[in-house]
């Protein structure tokens, strides 16, 4: 599955610079190496319209759109509605963690997240999307 992974582009959505940074730098450790940022779910919208990645890894709460808003968005798109979603999140209650699958997002991560969990998730994810 690395020689996946390398063909792989990835957008990673957070409203914090740092996390962004180290969300890059995992996926680098991983060997993805496609990389494309956003800062919000908004921008995040643009980013996939432009960059048309293959998988995307994205923050629950920002502003002015939220994590759950984009996917809501990314779904209602034909073109992009079968881009697999990762959401990256402190908060693993009940009620996010369902509103996330009624929403379709493929998968949900606690921050804060380490590489191998990272790893995993994306390998499962792609496993599953085909």
């Amino acid at each position: 599955m690395t020689a996946a992974l390398d063909r792989l582009k990835v957008l990673i959505i957070d409203d914090q610079d740092f996390v962004r940074a180290i969300i890059r730098k995992m996926l680098g450790q991983i060997g993805i190496a496609s990389v494309v940022e956003a800062r919000d779910g908004s921008s995040g919208l643009d980013v996939t319209e432009r960059e048309r990645p293959d998988l995307v890894i994205c923050d629950v709460r920002m502003r002015p759109l939220d994590g759950f808003g984009f996917v809501r968005s990314l779904r209602a798109h034909p073109d992009n509605a079968a881009i697999p979603v990762i959401l990256l999140t402190a908060h693993t209650d009940e009620a996010t963690l369902a509103l996330a699958e009624d929403i379709g997002v493929d998968a949900f991560l606690a921050k804060p997240v380490l590489a191998p969990a990272l790893k995993d998730k994306i390998v499962q994810v792609i496993a599953t999307r085909g």
